[in-house]
């Protein structure tokens, strides 16, 4: 039989819910004394489940029934390939390497390939495999566990990204004797993180380019976002502006018909236009106030030459009709 070692579920909680589920619906059954009459699963040394510790740390008399193991590598086996996760281990005195089969698909290498920590390395891109060397001296050496994010090439070719946790096994004597861990292929989230990184950047760019004045607020009315434009027509440093609210750091806001329009677009949930003359900057403002799930987005216009040209106009046309009466 096998050599039987112990690998806490701590070792893999968070590494996929579907795994963690599986694990804690597995057999467990509480002593008079109200401990677990089970503890941490033990897997074999082909990182294969074999059942549970007993309370006291010993291998129970009594194991799973096998319909029961059956069923549980099943749902163990279905929860890894959902969620392209596997396990591994390192003997530290001998790096002798052992992957689960998850991890042999995820770096698409022969059911029958055998790892060796020098070659396990040699997949990863040249950051990732400093960084992973550097993380597996440091659980060898003093017992450090990492959780990182890797990219490797796989043996066929495919940049993949993985999350890789890791923490140090000891012995009786409190010796570090292996490295055990999970890998879980976390390429399809890295890609939408990066479309979702590209789409913010070119939207942030939009605003940023705009001929008119872009701000965001929270509900606690305090600016989240403002752009060029807007911090040249309100002549403050918008990175000052952030994290402060907009009524006291522009008092004259806090009440007449600015609130009022702005208190109408919450109300009744509609875009609101209005002009309106702000004495301490001696400007005439055209403003759209939306309501928004995060809270309000205004977009401000600097109208003081329109309206100043506009109302000459109309003096101008004021005087020629008296003249010609």
């Amino acid at each position: 039989m096998a050599e039987v070692t112990a690998f806490e579920t701590k070792d893999v909680t968070g590494i996929g819910d579907g795994v963690a589920a599986a694990w804690r619906r597995l057999w467990r059954r509480g002593d008079a004394a109200g401990r677990d009459a089970v503890q941490g699963p033990y897997w074999t040394s082909g990182v294969t489940y074999r059942g549970y510790l007993g309370a006291d740390g010993a291998v129970p008399s009594l194991w799973l029934s096998e319909d029961q193991l059956k069923e549980t590598q099943a749902l163990l086996r279905m929860a890894a390939a959902a969620g392209r996760l596997g396990a591994w281990s390192v003997e530290v005195r001998r790096l002798k390497c052992v992957w689960s089969d998850e991890v042999k698909a995820i770096y698409e290498v022969p059911p029958d390939y055998q790892p060796r920590i020098a070659d396990t390395l040699a997949f990863y891109t040249p950051e990732s495999q400093e960084c992973a060397a550097a993380a597996l001296e440091a659980c060898a050496r003093r017992g450090i566990g990492f959780d990182l994010e890797l990219q490797l090439q796989t043996a066929k070719g495919q940049l993949v990204w993985i999350r890789a946790i890791g923490e140090a096994d000891r012995n009786a004597e409190g010796i570090i004797t292996h490295i055990r861990g999970a890998i879980q292929d976390i390429s399809r989230f890295k890609a939408v993180t990066e479309e979702v990184r590209r789409t913010a950047e070119r939207f942030t760019r939009t605003l940023e380019g705009l001929t008119d004045g872009f701000m965001l607020l929270d509900h606690e009315w305090c600016f989240v976002y403002v752009n060029p434009e807007a911090e040249r027509i309100l002549r403050r440093d918008r990175s000052r502006l952030i994290g402060r609210c907009l009524l006291t750091e522009f008092p004259e806001t806090a009440s007449g018909r600015f609130l009022e329009k702005c208190q109408d677009a919450i109300r009744d949930r509609r875009t609101v236009e209005f002009e309106k003359f702000y004495a301490p900057l001696g400007i005439w403002v055209y403003m759209k106030v939306s309501p928004t799930e995060q809270g309000l987005t205004f977009c401000i216009r600097d109208d003081t030459e329109r309206i100043t040209a506009r109302r000459e106009l109309l003096r101008l046309k004021a005087q020629l009709s008296s003249r010609a009466a």
